[in-house]
């Protein structure tokens, strides 16, 4: 296991835990750190927190590690320090994961931010803090003297409070292993409760919005779960949001009013509706917008994407015996993607009491009772919610060349679905099964380029070194009980060969996967090359060929010089994957797009990148977005480059990345003394964070980027020629720029 400079980014919210505190604005010591803060106009309680990396000046601070004097080690702990009046309060925490339950009530108003390094509020893709407790209730029946609110993880009980950049899980029951079994990581009651760039993550009964008098605001929250995930009395305005779901032929909401007169109300306005990552192929046309749990219920969706897992109906009655629609307000307005009504309009009818609206009657001045208590910073600017991209094109423009259509993850990724090959060191009875891969490639490589072929594998170490060409679509996916986490792939694919690269002899040809496929697709499989350090021996993980395509979702790729090849005319896609290495460990004359991944240098005195291209028109490159790099305990500071020009047309370009200590000052180098190959190149960096993002001391013949420099870098852009339907855009949590 690496032992890295920062805690990894693994998976979807609940690895974003713990990047370093070091430019959080504290001091430290050998074994504590002391809070600092500046007093400045954007730190007055109550006020949009402008950065949330540091404390802002009178706040009380929370740190899970205990390593900061002053500090409490629970949230529980630092509400229970707060004066019992009326003053305004604001505590911050720390990045960490904190394990328990609170609620918030006090009189007075209290503000609550999580870490992170990114526009506090603007989005929940770079949080840094968790609060997770796992607490469950049985509801079949529901206890005497219990109720679904006691499981919450995060309740509220008093009155204007604002959460900022927390993520809030409830482990309870969230694969839904237990039927009428409800979890929840939000429970808010009061009046004038704002949570900001949040996440709630949990089953059955995610959110309860509990008060029947009371006014919430969510702005850039992502929210998780699979049976009324979405539930309460009050009246809500979801604001740029990701509602994602995860069980077939259940809703998202279930709302409540007394009568015509009540407040209550559920708005969704710009929000977009998906499915959690993993079951988009399980879950399409199947999933409702919400159900009446009172007659009144009142929910309204407008300016949203509504992708193809809604249901064409898109409403559904409480339940046959019990419909309870006969007051109901469900309404939709503005909408687009494949589930909204004008997509739909025979099925939306034929539901009968929902209503398409011509105008927007639910904008946010009427829907709350005031807006003086919402922090209005990036409202305005929404236009999708941030933790997502914009969903696949059906038709994809006909200047591309045309692909096979990409296939979703399955949801379960533990067991292989029906038709596909099955790889397993052990029999299975009543299943055929290869004992290694090199076995089930030469069972699938007669079959038609117009069939996609998926083969599953089980845990084990297959000590092989692969070679494989297939013209068709094929899908290679490792057993894993969570896809989201490469840490825990139990899938390792091995070899131990190095290349003297000044021989004549191509580096490739070490590679523990060497694909020249058209179409290639992995999930939680490991590439590893474990031949070891030995000067001007190249040993790849990976290597690609014959103009290819390949994409990567929660893969490790491990070797040293020259571990991940990219060969001219080869497209690669990696998304949530590690790629480690010692020398221009990711190199090559072909194009690759790493999304959220994690790049690990393993010794002194190398660069990530060595990329070459023809000419300085040939749209070749490689993008780092949103990635970390984090290299090995035993890299020095200052010791590792971003990258090195394989010639003088080399295009690399790092987007909103964090860069650990081992970077140097100068990020770049040249090809060598007396060869630098810098004339033409474009080594380009983008908002990115951390110690070794400095740009004091960067080579003169880097840039830094404007906005206009990183629209060649946005996904689609980057990807013109080759078109995206070869990788799997469902598969991906986070939006790329």
């Amino acid at each position: 296991m690496l032992v890295l400079r920062i805690a990894l980014v693994l998976g979807h919210l609940l690895g974003f835990s713990a990047l370093p505190a070091s430019g959080t604005h504290i001091s430290s010591t050998a074994s504590t750190t002391t809070i600092e803060s500046t007093t400045t106009a954007s730190s007055i309680c109550g006020a949009h927190p402008t950065d949330a990396s540091k404390a802002p000046a009178g706040a009380v601070v929370v740190d899970s590690t205990n390593s900061t004097t002053g500090a409490f080690s629970s949230l529980a702990a630092a509400l229970a320090s707060l004066p019992g009046d009326s003053s305004c309060q604001t505590v911050f925490l720390l990045p960490g994961t904190y394990n328990e339950q609170v609620t918030v009530n006090r009189p007075g108003q209290t503000v609550i931010i999580g870490y992170t390094a990114g526009d506090p509020g603007k989005g929940y893709s770079g949080n840094r803090v968790t609060v997770s407790y796992s607490r469950g209730l049985s509801i079949s029946p529901l206890p005497v003297g219990h109720s679904n609110s006691e499981t919450a993880v995060v309740s509220t009980a008093s009155s204007n409070i604002a959460f900022y950049n927390i993520n809030f899980i409830n482990p309870a029951n969230l694969d839904g292993g237990i039927s009428n079994y409800v979890a929840l990581a939000g429970s808010t009651y009061g009046n004038h409760i704002g949570f900001y760039g949040c996440s709630f993550i949990g089953w059955q009964d995610t959110l309860l919005t509990g008060s029947t008098n009371g006014y919430q605001y969510y702005e850039s929250c992502y929210i998780e779960g699979a049976i009324d995930f979405i539930w309460g009395y009050s009246a809500a305005y979801f604001k740029g949001c990701t509602i994602a779901a995860k069980r077939k032929s259940s809703c998202i909401t279930a709302h409540s009013r007394k009568d015509d007169t009540s407040i209550g109300v559920y708005v969704f306005d710009q929000c977009i509706v998906t499915a959690v990552v993993g079951y988009a192929s399980t879950l399409e046309s199947g999933v409702y917008l919400g159900r009446p749990y009172s007659a009144y219920a009142k929910v309204i969706y407008k300016n949203s994407y509504l992708d193809s897992v809604v249901h064409p109906a898109g409403w559904k009655n409480w339940s046959a015996t019990d419909p309870r629609i006969d007051h109901v307000t469900f309404a939709e307005f503005n909408n687009s993607g494949p589930g909204n009504w004008e997509n739909n309009a025979a099925a939306r009818q034929g539901f009968g009491h929902a209503t398409l609206l011509t105008s927007d009657s639910y904008p946010l001045t009427s829907v709350m009772d005031s807006t003086s208590w919402i922090d209005s910073t990036y409202g305005d600017s929404i236009s999708l919610p941030l933790g997502l991209p914009a969903p696949r094109a059906i038709n994809p423009s006909s200047t591309n060349p045309s692909y096979p259509s990409s296939t979703a993850p399955e949801a379960d990724s533990t067991v292989p679905a029906d038709g596909d090959y099955i790889v397993s060191k052990s029999p299975i009875k009543g299943k055929t099964v290869y004992s290694s891969f090199a076995e089930v490639i030469a069972a699938i490589q007669g079959i038609s380029s117009k069939q996609v072929v998926t083969v599953f594998a089980y845990p084990g170490i297959y000590k092989e070194q692969i070679v494989f060409n297939r013209s068709g679509t094929t899908i290679f996916r490792g057993y894993s009980e969570d896809p989201s986490n490469y840490a825990q792939n139990q899938v390792v694919l091995q070899n131990s060969h190095g290349v003297d690269t000044q021989a004549d002899q191509s580096n490739s040809d070490s590679a523990t996967l060497y694909s020249r496929a058209k179409y290639l697709q992995l999930y939680n499989i490991n590439l590893n090359n474990v031949f070891g350090q030995i000067h001007n021996y190249a040993s790849l993980g990976f290597a690609s060929g014959n103009n290819g395509y390949t994409s990567f979702y929660g893969c490790q790729i491990t070797g040293n010089q020259d571990t991940f090849d990219l060969n001219k005319g080869t497209s690669v896609f990696a998304y949530n994957t590690l790629v480690e290495g010692s020398i221009d460990f990711i190199w090559g004359a072909g194009s690759a797009y790493f999304l959220n991944s994690t790049l690990v240098p393993n010794t002194n005195g190398g660069s990530i990148a060595a990329m070459k291209r023809a000419s300085s028109t040939e749209s070749a490159g490689l993008v780092f977005d949103q990635c970390t790099v984090a290299s090995v305990q035993t890299v020095s500071a200052g010791s590792f480059y971003l990258g090195r020009p394989y010639n003088n047309y080399s295009r690399v370009a790092y987007i909103k990345t964090y860069l650990d200590d081992s970077i140097s000052s100068a990020g770049w180098s040249v090809w060598s003394k007396t060869n630098p190959q810098t004339g033409g190149v474009l080594f380009g960096e983008y908002h990115n964070y951390g110690p070794g993002a400095t740009t004091t001391g960067r080579a003169a013949f880097s840039q830094q980027l404007s906005d206009a420099d990183a629209v060649q870098f946005q996904l689609a852009n980057f990807f013109s020629n080759q078109g995206t339907s070869w990788y799997v855009q469902v598969a991906v949590y986070d939006s790329p720029i």
